[in-house]
C-alpha cells in the first residue's frame, strides 16, 4: 500500500539539520522565496498588481524577503511589513533583507487601511511557533483576516500548530499553503485544512535528502487499486463473503438499513440485517436483497465473514448482550455508534475487545472516542493523531477518528491521516455508510488495515464527486455517496480475471 509520508515538527527540523550540514550548503531561503511567487504567480487573480508581504522574525521572514523581490521582479508593487526588531535577524534573513533593500523595496510597519492587495504572502510564523499569538501580531492577523485579497501562506498559516492542526489564539486564513520538505500534520487534520486552502509541496530541489523514520502517512488514491483481488469470471454470491450488520433498535432502523445498503453496493455477497427486537420492516422496499432477521437468531444461526454493530443499537441490556455475542465471534467486527457508547460504559467489553484474536475496528467520532478514552472532546481534538493512537493502543484495535482529517491508527503504532472529504458529509447517516463500505470490503476478504484506509478515503471521494457535480455541500445526504463509492471503487480496480 504505497502512502505519503506525513511530519511531526521535529522530523522536519532533522531534514534541515541534514541539508544545512551539506558543503556547499544549499540556498534553501533562496529556492522557497522563488518557489513561492511562482505559485502566487499562478494562482493570483486574473489582472493582479499588488503584494502585501507579511515578514516575521526568523527563518521564515526571510523566506518572505525573497519572495517579495521575485514578485517585484514579476513587475507587483509590493510592500514588505514587518513587526520584528533587527537583533532577532539570522545571516540568511540579513541577506535576503538586504537584497530587497538593495532594489528600493519598501518595509513597513502597519498596514494602510486604504491600501489594496491583490495578494498577501503571510510569512510571519512557519513550524516554529510554540504558544499563541498576541499582541501586535494577534492584531496584525485579525487585519489581514479582513481583506479580500488571495492569501498564500509559506509553510504553514501564522498561528496554525503544524503538529496537531490547533490554532493558537488566532491564525492567518489562507487560500493556498506552499509547504517545504515535507508534509506537516496540521495542514490536514485539526482545523489545520479550514485556514491551509489548497496545498502546495516542494522538496526545494533538495530530493536526494534521507527522509526521517516515520509512522505517519497521507492516504492516496492508490490504496483503492489493490485493496481486493480481481473477480473470476467463475465467481459467484458465496464467493464474496456475508456480512452481518446489527443494530436498529426502535426509531433508528434506518441507521442499519444504511450500513446494509453500503455493504451490499460496495460487493459483499449476502448482507444479513440483525434487527435488535425483531425486524421491523419485512423487507427494504428500496434494498429488497437485503435480508432482514432478529439480531439474536442471526448470530446463532449463521457463520460471517464480518460483523459490523452499533448503528441505532441503543444501551439497554439487550443491546449489552448482543454486543457481547457478537465479540465472541471468530471474524472481524466493526464497531460503531451504540456500540461504542456501550464499550465505554462496560469494563468488561473493553477486556473482551482487547483480549481478542480477530481484528476488531472502532470508528468514533470526536464525542464517542472522549467517552472511551474517559476524557474530554477537547483534549481529543487538541492532538488527534495521539488521541487516535491511543485508542488504538488501549483497545488493540484498529481506529478510525472520524472527522475533517479522519485519522486511521494501529495498534502497531503506524497512523494515516485522510486527505478526502468536504463538509457535506456533515450529515446524519454518514457515519453508517462508512461502516457498511469498510464491512464490505473486509466482506470480500480485504486485510482489515487495507479496508479501514481504503474505506475512509473512498468514502471521502465520494462526497467530493457529489460536490464537483454540485450535489454538495448543502444539502448532501449519506445515502448519494453508496452509489458514488461503488463507481469510484470499480474505477479503480482492475476488472475481471480471464
Amino acid at each position: 500500500m504505497q502512502t505519503v509520508p506525513v511530519y511531526q515538527t521535529e522530523d522536519i527540523r532533522e531534514i534541515e539539520k541534514y541539508l544545512f550540514s551539506l558543503d556547499p550548503k544549499p540556498n534553501l531561503m533562496e529556492i522557497a522565496g522563488k518557489t513561492v511567487a511562482n505559485v502566487a504567480l499562478h494562482v493570483a487573480p486574473r489582472d493582479s498588481q499588488t503584494a502585501l508581504v507579511l515578514a516575521g522574525p526568523g527563518d521564515n521572514g526571510g523566506d518572505a524577503y525573497v519572495t517579495a523581490r521575485h514578485l517585484k521582479n514579476a513587475n507587483y508593487s509590493v510592500v514588505v511589513l514587518s513587526l520584528s526588531s533587527p537583533e532577532t535577524v539570522s545571516q540568511d534573513r540579513s541577506r535576503a533583507i538586504a537584497d530587497w533593500q538593495e532594489m528600493g523595496g519598501i518595509i513597513k510597519t502597519n498596514i494602510d487601511p486604504e491600501e489594496h492587495f491583490d495578494l498577501v504572502i503571510d510569512g510571519l510564523f512557519g513550524i516554529g511557533l510554540t504558544r499563541p499569538l498576541s499582541g501586535d501580531f494577534a492584531d496584525l492577523v485579525h487585519q489581514v483576516n479582513q481583506l479580500s485579497s488571495t492569501v498564500i501562506a509559506i509553510d504553514i498559516s501564522s498561528g496554525l500548530d503544524s503538529d496537531t492542526g490547533n490554532v493558537m489564539g488566532c491564525s492567518i486564513h489562507a487560500h493556498h499553503t506552499v509547504t517545504f520538505l515535507g508534509y506537516k500534520v496540521g495542514l490536514h487534520t485539526g482545523e489545520g485544512p479550514d485556514y491551509s486552502g489548497i496545498v502546495h509541496f516542494s522538496d526545494l530541489n533538495m530530493d536526494d535528502y534521507p527522509r526521517p523514520d516515520t509512522s505517519g502517512y497521507l492516504i492516496g488514491s492508490e490504496v483503492l487499486q489493490n485493496v481486493l483481488v480481481p473477480r473470476k469470471k467463475s465467481s459467484h454470491k458465496g464467493s464474496h463473503g456475508q456480512i452481518a450488520i446489527i443494530g436498529g433498535d426502535e426509531g433508528m432502523v434506518g441507521a442499519i438499513l444504511l450500513a446494509g445498503r453500503a455493504a451490499l453496493k460496495l460487493g459483499a455477497g449476502r448482507v444479513f440485517i440483525g434487527a435488535l427486537r425483531g425486524p421491523l420492516l419485512a423487507v427494504d422496499q428500496v434494498q429488497p436483497e437485503l435480508m432482514i432477521r432478529v439480531a439474536s437468531e442471526l448470530l446463532s444461526q449463521n457463520e460471517f465473514n464480518c460483523i459490523a454493530i452499533g448503528p441505532g443499537l441503543g444501551n439497554d441490556d439487550l443491546a449489552h448482550q448482543t454486543l457481547s455475542k457478537s465479540l465472541s465471534q471468530p471474524v472481524p467486527v466493526i464497531l460503531d455508534a451504540g456500540a461504542l457508547n456501550l464499550v465505554a460504559d462496560h469494563n468488561q467489553l473493553k477486556s473482551k475487545i482487547s483480549d481478542r484474536d480477530c481484528p476488531t475496528v472502532l470508528t468514533p467520532h470526536p464525542k464517542e472516542a472522549a467517552r472511551l478514552l474517559k476524557c474530554s472532546v477537547e483534549e481529543i481534538q487538541s492532538d488527534r493523531v495521539h488521541s487516535a493512537l491511543s485508542l488504538a493502543n488501549e483497545f488493540n484495535s484498529e481506529v478510525i477518528l472520524k472527522g475533517v482529517g479522519s485519522v486511521c491508527a494501529f495498534p502497531d503504532g503506524n497512523w494515516f491521516i485522510n486527505t478526502t472529504g468536504n463538509p457535506g458529509m456533515a450529515c446524519a447517516g454518514m457515519g453508517d455508510v462508512l461502516t457498511g463500505i469498510v464491512g464490505a470490503l473486509i466482506t470480500q476478504g480485504a486485510y482489515s488495515h487495507s479496508a479501514v484506509v481504503a474505506g475512509v478515503y473512498l468514502h471521502g471521494l465520494a462526497a467530493d464527486q457529489l460536490l464537483s457535480d454540485n450535489k454538495g455541500p448543502i444539502g448532501m445526504t449519506a445515502s448519494e455517496t453508496i452509489d458514488t463509492s461503488r463507481s469510484i471503487l470499480n474505477q479503480h480496480l482492475t476488472g475481471i480475471l480471464d
